[in-house]
């Protein structure tokens, strides 16, 4: 009679599949995530931009429309903006003043301020928005940084 010790159940089988997936899923995902920062939302980041009192050590972009901007954020000026939808603003300017007054408002989402971060947590800009999410995308060896809100227009 044969013992059945080294044969593998179909439990076991569908065990280590199991283990084997998440591993994969898991490298995966660590190595898609690991250039991408946050947001961290601050309420004095949104009352400095809302009463114009905003850190003069940081360069000033807004995205969207300037009469009603989706967004306007300081980036630390050791970083470089890789984008095309980002405009330049300066800040103690009436223009400037206008786009934080003025600042859209997504659908049941209204204006904040955040602490932009880098991947390891380090501090890089602030920005003032209503999106309800971001995308932030940093090169720590370039110093190169992408930053896309995400804005909701409608539709079905």
């Amino acid at each position: 009679m044969k013992s059945n010790a080294m044969i593998p159940t179909k439990n076991t089988i569908v065990r280590i599949g199991l283990i084997i997936l998440v591993a994969f899923i898991m490298t995966m995902l660590s190595g898609c995530l690991q250039n991408y920062g946050r947001l961290n939302r601050d309420t004095e980041i949104q009352q400095a931009f809302e009463s114009n009192q905003v850190p003069p050590e940081y360069e000033y972009f807004f995205f969207g429309n300037p009469n009603w901007p989706y967004a306007v954020m300081g980036l630390d000026r050791d970083y470089n903006l890789r984008s095309r939808i980002w405009r330049g603003v300066e800040p103690d300017t009436d223009d400037f003043r206008h786009m934080t007054r003025f600042l859209w408002a997504d659908y049941n989402y209204y204006p904040y301020g955040a602490n932009i971060l880098d991947p390891q947590g380090q501090k890089i800009g602030i920005i003032y928005t209503s999106s309800w999410m971001a995308a932030v995308k940093v090169d720590t060896d370039s110093k190169t940084v992408e930053v896309m809100p995400y804005i909701y227009l409608g539709g079905p």
